[in-house]
């Protein structure tokens, strides 16, 4: 980790000095005075009366700085070589310290965005570039601003390499993160119809995604989905890098062909450098084929080759709650795929069942999926006509907002048996009565729907 002393820090967020050595080498900067260990500098971040207990507490715990706001003329401790910097406003100095780390470092960053599939990518990427390089990535999901200063904070450890998961539920979410982030290549993996609430309607959304350029240098990369339609109506005309585009259906630098899918997951063919490859990943769907795509592009930009990203995608780990399979009651198969949920990422899990059941009895549980804004009604119903163009065998949605997803089913078909019902414990008791033996279960819904509790109920 490069040297950060007191003044250097103090310089980076506009402060002023108040006490303290400017010599003075820190380890690092928090904003949680319980986290604070010897040697960091603690930002008091909240404040008022509460800032004084926060700031006692971090000093006792070996502080060797406090950062105020330039308004606090008395501070709640005597001890004259604990460095002071005053400045205007305490969490934007923060940020413009995480910053200041995240300048220190010269590596590869990645950063992902999009409605679905940030998370598989991110991990797709990470998996191959742990072939070469110890990389940084950022944990499980925590991809809001929030989680940010923690990701940048961790590079001190040696990283070579970083890739970030950039994800929101409120405007500025993603330039912001962007910002800091700084990504020399910027992937959108899909825009759709989530947190369309929040953000006041879909044309929002597209603008939120599109906020990811905001942080990618001159000389960096956009990677964008060819087959996506909302990725013609970003706004790239500013953009100076270069575009990528991957697909399986229009013209783009990196194609799929020859889908194939079995039991342990999914193979297809790309061409690489005018050279036919072959790959494999060990999870399922047309979808997951997109993010492995994104992923190969990515580690192609930073000149990894054939072998090293086939090894990197094959050992590639689904998260929790991802597609995940399970045995289920009745000799079934479960595939757990509760982590979330929006109308682009069902109707994918839907399309995985139909796919994996072939020969069996396919069921669909679905949950709310929420944050659908004024679209919810809609958007549920458009999961179902789904359904019944799959010709899934059986619906089972749980819910007030997935009746509608009942409802689309039954306007477009008269085949597909469906049951609705208010509480998860209504759809396990029938479950459990009525699924059939050998049958094929996707288990799906939005993270506040809980669906995975239904998942234990139904496991063996």
């Amino acid at each position: 980790m490069p040297t950060v002393t007191i003044g250097k820090l103090c310089e980076a967020v506009y402060g002023s000095l108040r006490g303290g050595i400017p010599g003075a080498k820190i380890k690092g900067i928090i904003c949680r005075c319980t986290r604070v260990v010897p040697g960091l500098v603690y930002f008091d971040v909240k404040g008022g009366k509460g800032g004084d207990r926060n700031i006692i507490e971090a000093v006792k715990n070996g502080a060797i700085g406090v950062v105020v706001s330039k308004y606090k003329k008395v501070l709640p401790f005597e001890d004259k070589e604990i460095a002071v910097i005053s400045v205007p406003k305490v969490w934007e100095a923060f940020w413009q310290a995480v910053k200041f780390y995240r300048d220190l470092y010269d590596i590869p960053v990645v950063g992902v965005t999009g409605t679905s599939g940030k998370t598989t990518t991110k991990e797709m990427i990470a998996s191959i570039f742990r072939r070469r390089w110890k990389v940084l990535k950022t944990v499980g999901n925590m991809n809001l601003p929030d989680f940010v200063p923690s990701h940048i904070l961790r590079l001190k450890w040696g990283y070579q390499a970083a890739v970030f998961e950039i994800g929101m539920n409120r405007p500025g979410h993603i330039s912001k993160q962007a910002r800091i982030i700084q990504p020399k290549v910027g992937v959108i993996t899909h825009i759709g119809p989530a947190h369309v609430g929040p953000l006041g309607g879909f044309e929002n959304v597209i603008l939120e995604k599109a906020g990811i350029i905001q942080g990618i240098p001159d000389d960096g990369y956009l990677i964008l989905n060819a087959d996506d339609p909302n990725t013609k109506k970003i706004d790239t005309s500013g953009f100076r890098g270069t575009i990528i585009f991957y697909g399986l259906k229009n013209k783009a630098d990196y194609m799929a062909e020859d889908v194939t899918n079995d039991i342990r997951g999914t193979s297809f063919r790309v061409k690489l450098d005018d050279k036919d490859c072959h790959f494999f990943i060990p999870t399922f769907g047309i979808h997951n084929v997109y993010n492995a795509l994104a992923a190969i592009a990515a580690a192609h930009i930073f000149m990894f080759d054939e072998k090293t990203i086939r090894q990197g995608l094959a050992k590639y780990r689904k998260p929790p709650m991802r597609l995940q399979i399970v045995k289920g009651i009745r000799n079934s198969v479960l595939i757990n795929d509760t982590y979330n949920a929006n109308p682009s990422s069902m109707m994918a899990g839907l399309e995985v069942l139909s796919t994996l059941s072939k020969g069996k009895t396919g069921v669909a549980v679905l949950g709310n999926m929420l944050e659908q804004g004024s679209d919810a009604a809609e958007n549920h119903r458009r999961v179902g006509k789904k359904a019944a163009e799959l010709n899934i065998d059986w619906l089972i949605t749980v819910g007030r907002l997935a009746k509608e997803i009942a409802t689309g089913a039954a306007l477009n078909s008269n085949k597909v048996k469906v049951w609705s019902f208010f509480l998860k414990k209504q759809a396990v008791e029938f479950l459990r009565a009525n699924l059939p033996d050998n049958s094929v279960v996707l288990v799906k819904g939005s993270r506040g729907a809980y669906m995975e509790n239904l998942v234990r109920r139904l496991k063996i």
